[in-house]
């Protein structure tokens, strides 16, 4: 019995309070109060702002607005920044995308016109791995001469150490300086070998990227009808 008139006076000062808020022009806040109940009011209390109400039409009582809660903001915007750096990631992306096509094109433009038939490019590739071959002929032949010069100037040492000499300092000097030119055309050997390789692979790229360029244009080409 008491719980029912404890219900019954609440909906009457609810009544009595829509009545009196509809006798002012403007809107009406919907709040939970300190208490935990629903309240309408004319004024927002400052507590309010951070656990959110409704804003509501004072004739109809429609909702107009809801303010979120604080936690609710937060994950609002949290959301919004996610989705922003989302839609920066995708532009980023297809900003990449859009400037490897247009290297992609510069490059196949560049191709077409430095190599207007297939064989042109072989002739050059040949011509480009024939001359580099020539280079690491040459520098092993530079090689084994040095090697040569090298056991030379090593059994002039020996031989003035058996007879009781010291090993002259422009002897000295002449096999270290042998030892250091050895060591410099072993890399630079190395380093054509390797060049032969990548220059063998990037001939093989583009010839296989001409003969897609060559396909496409031919097969973009009209027929000629026949009479």
């Amino acid at each position: 019995m008491k719980n029912l008139n404890f219900y019954t006076l609440s909906f009457l000062a609810l009544a009595l309070s829509l009545i009196s808020l509809q006798s002012y022009a403007g809107n009406i806040y919907r709040f939970i109060d300190k208490n935990g109940v629903s309240t309408l009011s004319k004024t927002l209390p400052p507590y309010v702002a951070q656990q959110g109400y409704e804003i509501l039409d004072d004739k109809s009582l429609r909702v107009i607005e809801r303010v979120p809660t604080q936690s609710e903001m937060i994950e609002q915007r949290n959301i919004a920044q996610q989705e922003q750096k989302k839609n920066q990631v995708k532009q980023q992306q297809q900003a990449l995308k859009q400037r490897l096509l247009r290297q992609q094109q510069s490059a196949d433009n560049n191709l077409l016109e430095i190599y207007p038939t297939i064989q042109d490019i072989i002739n050059t590739r040949d011509r480009h791995q024939a001359y580099i071959s020539k280079q690491i002929e040459d520098n092993l032949a530079q090689k084994t001469y040095l090697q040569h010069r090298l056991h030379r100037l090593e059994q002039s040492a020996a031989e003035q150490e058996m007879s009781g000499q010291t090993i002259s300092e422009k002897l000295s000097q002449s096999i270290k300086e042998t030892q250091q030119n050895i060591v410099d055309s072993h890399l630079h050997i190395e380093r054509l070998q390797n060049d032969k390789t990548i220059n063998a692979q990037q001939y093989e790229k583009d010839l296989t990227r001409l003969k897609e360029l060559q396909g496409i244009t031919h097969s973009a080409k009209p027929t000629v009808p026949q009479n």
